[in-house]
Formats: C-alpha cells, structure tokens, sequence
C-alpha cells in the first residue's frame, strides 16, 4: 500500500474511541463488586491481581464479541484475534484510569476500601511513634 494514501476515517475514529470508553466504563462495574469486596481488598491488595484479572477478561469480551480497535481505525477486512487481546488491554487500561478517576478525583470509594485504607493510615502512624 503506498502510505501517501493512507488516512484516517475520523467519525469511524471517534466511535472506536467512544466504545472503548463506555466499554471501560461497563467493564470496571462489573468488576467492582470483586475488586471492592472485603475479601478480594484483605487477600490481593498487595499483588497484581487486579490489572491481570481485568486484562483477562476485558481480553474475552473482546474476542467474544469481535472488537478490535486496530483494525477498526486502520480499515483492515476484517478482525483478528491479535487486535481483539490488544483492544482487550486497552480497554483494561482504560478501566485503571476510571477507577482513578472516581477514587481519587471524585472520592468514591467502597466502605471496604476505606476500612483498608483507615487501617494502613492508622499502622503507618503506629509505626512512625
């Protein structure tokens, strides 16, 4: 293909875009009551258990459902199970930033992750007398 052809379809841009969003957005819910439990918060808090669970599944729904955002944009013929896991890890990502964004900018949190957090302030000011 000679790249002086190559361009971007813009509208088609905006809605992968927009779908990766709302599918971060719908992905992080459904993860909430896992990750927010008291259970998962004691057990894994420490480890990086979060972001491969949410790679993993964000991965399924992407092939399951054929999404894959690379080929979208580039005009490919049709989707590939590649784009779809690649697609999958960045949704994931996108999932890690709407947690930030509703923790820490707007301080939604669940009464699980606040006991933790109370608890490890409370220990690192016992450690410090």
């Amino acid at each position: 293909m000679d790249p002086n052809l190559f361009h971007l379809d813009w509208e088609r841009l905006f809605e992968v875009l927009s779908a990766v969003i709302v599918m971060a957005f719908l992905l992080e819910r459904a993860l909430a009551p896992l990750f927010e439990s008291r259970f998962f918060i004691k057990r894994f808090k420490e480890k990086s258990m979060k972001e491969l669970i949410a790679f993993i599944l964000c991965a399924i729904v992407c092939i399951l459902w054929d999404f894959d955002a690379i080929s979208m944009v580039l005009l490919k013929a049709r989707v590939t199970i590649y784009g779809a896991i690649i697609t999958g890890a960045i949704v994931a990502g996108g999932s890690k930033a709407s947690i930030k964004l509703f923790r820490d900018v707007f301080g939604f949190k669940s009464t699980a992750q606040k006991e933790y957090e109370n608890a490890k302030d409370a220990a690192a000011k016992g450690a410090k007398l």
